[in-house]
């Protein structure tokens, strides 16, 4: 059985639309899938129904002034606790967009104001603005040479995790209200934090799991993760956090068996 629980579509930072992603899914023969967008269930909602998915939300997080993403599985859409803590962090995040717009050098902003960002051909179709609609802007602009220039010289989390920056609810609230919808907490992407201690920190705050697969994972940090999920009695799960169609496919960081615990709590094995 091949699992995607990692998913993105253009009503937050990816590309595709719902039908593209589902089209994808449906070509790499994905059994399960969730539709993760950041803070939105939008791309959940233009696909319910089908076969196979799984309702699914990215939820943005906080942890001592870092972004630590909380991947929301088997929630209810209408829970309103849910709904509102949605609402608020889109709206957090533009406010705390506007304050990065603004401390950006003349040379790279290039007249770029929030208006100007909701409106780029890259956030249009998004109901969540976030770091990487702002780095497209900036590169259309010709404020910057490439994405990862943006994230290394102003928008990565060295440069976003100050008191000048709105926090975000933390790892804890989300969650408690993720739970409340009558999901569960996956920790996100675990491997872009690098360190063991951290993870362990972040997952006793409350969360149920841990993405133990997902793509640049170090392979020892890999083995760490699924020891801890072991020993903690973690559910495990896998995605391939797409974007775009490219070099990564859906399905391909599936644990097959390995998460017949987490679709058993869903009730969808």
């Amino acid at each position: 059985m091949l699992i995607d629980l990692h998913l993105h579509t253009h009503h937050s930072d990816g590309v595709l639309s719902p039908r593209d992603l589902l089209t994808a899914v449906r070509k790499a023969g994905v059994d399960r899938f969730a539709v993760t967008d950041h803070d939105t269930m939008r791309g959940w909602a233009a696909l319910a129904g089908e076969v196979g998915l799984i309702p699914g939300v990215e939820i943005t997080a906080g942890h001592h002034g870092r972004e630590i993403h909380i991947v929301g599985l088997g929630i209810d859409p209408g829970n309103a606790a849910l709904t509102t803590l949605l609402t608020n962090i889109r709206a957090c995040r533009i406010r705390r967009l506007t304050v990065l717009i603004d401390r950006l050098p003349d040379e790279v902003r290039r007249g770029l104001t929030m208006a100007d960002l909701a409106s780029d051909p890259a956030a249009r179709q998004s109901d969540t603005l976030g770091r990487l609609h702002l780095a497209k802007s900036l590169l259309r602009r010709g404020g910057i040479a490439t994405i990862g220039d943006a994230f290394s010289q102003y928008l990565g989390d060295e440069h976003t995790s100050d008191s000048e920056l709105e926090a975000f609810p933390d790892v804890a609230d989300v969650a408690a209200c993720i739970r409340t919808a009558g999901g569960v907490a996956i920790l996100a992407h675990p491997g872009v934090y690098k360190d063991l201690s951290l993870i362990k920190v972040l997952v006793s705050c409350g969360l149920d799991g841990i993405e133990v697969n997902h793509p640049n994972l170090d392979p020892t940090l890999h083995a760490n993760l699924l020891t801890l999920a072991r020993e903690q009695q973690l559910l495990v799960s896998s995605g391939s956090d797409l974007h775009f169609l490219g070099r990564r496919t859906p399905g391909e960081w599936s644990l097959g068996d390995a998460h017949q615990a987490l679709l058993e709590r869903l009730a969808a094995a």
